[in-house]
């Protein structure tokens, strides 16, 4: 299985395909392999795909100090997956907490960014994430099970297992200290103004107060889509709705030919 060492942390990823190369990045709990069972390798186009376990999930190694969890760690690890398949420039995708770390790679390594996709929803401009903390101390308290079966609850339908069961096999340590080691890390909004490569924010109606257009005017070449009725769970599972529309963005900036992965 391919993995590389970056700073002593051991980083998991496959790739399969030909084409444009585009890397997945997970959010704050499960890994690489929820963008298979949500459909969006089959239904994203033809291309490179680069599933990544990034640090602290899957078969990624599991650092303990909180400063390995800084925003800037996460940032240089999708630099180095890149580096070793070979990649100059990738489509970067991720989702939730995923898409944090792939607009701050997007800002900052602009060369190495072809377009990026964020789904799910974004704290307001002023947010700051105030709630965090006690969301931190609920991880630990109670568990990561135990936390995705609270955000499941909220969605208006039922949750498929399989992701609320690949969500959960991140450790709770894991996720707590993925959130407190980037509490203090600059926000979406900070990174905004450095992204040149084509943007598109994906989220859900449930999750967005006008939050995702407001991005999309505030970036050089930015795209909205809004999903009507979806809360933040939604906006990913349903891969059969979120991945064509990503699939049409990247045919619309030219980085996909084929329109059906074959």
């Amino acid at each position: 299985m391919p993995e590389i060492t970056r700073k002593g942390v051991q980083l998991f990823f496959s790739q399969s395909g030909e084409g444009v190369p585009v890397l997945f990045h997970t959010g704050g709990a499960g890994d690489g392999r929820m963008w298979q069972m949500a459909g969006y390798t089959d239904n994203i186009g033809a291309c490179h795909q680069i599933l990544f376990d990034h640090r602290g999930h899957g078969r990624s190694g599991r650092p303990t100090n909180v400063e390995d969890h800084r925003l800037e760690e996460y940032v240089a690890d999708v630099i180095a997956v890149l580096d070793a398949v070979g990649v100059d420039r990738a489509v970067m995708i991720g989702y939730s907490f995923g898409a944090s770390v792939v607009y701050a790679a997007a800002g900052a390594y602009p060369d190495h960014c072809s377009a990026v996709v964020g789904i799910g929803g974004l704290r307001p401009p002023d947010d700051v994430s105030a709630k965090r903390p006690s969301i931190i101390d609920r991880l630990r308290e109670r568990g990561t099970r135990a936390i995705i079966e609270e955000m499941a609850a909220e969605e208006d339908e039922p949750c498929p297992t399989w992701l609320v069961d690949n969500l959960s096999t991140t450790d709770a340590e894991m996720f707590a200290l993925q959130l407190e080691g980037c509490l203090n890390a600059a926000t979406e909004w900070e990174h905004f103004s450095l992204i040149t490569a084509p943007a598109l924010i994906v989220c859900g109606e449930l999750e967005d107060d006008g939050e995702a257009a407001l991005a999309a005017s505030t970036l050089v070449n930015g795209t909205a889509i809004v999903l009507p009725g979806y809360g933040h769970l939604q906006a990913f599972w349903h891969g059969e709705v979120t991945a064509p529309m990503i699939r049409d963005f990247l045919t619309s900036n030219g980085l996909l030919i084929d329109s059906v992965r074959r």
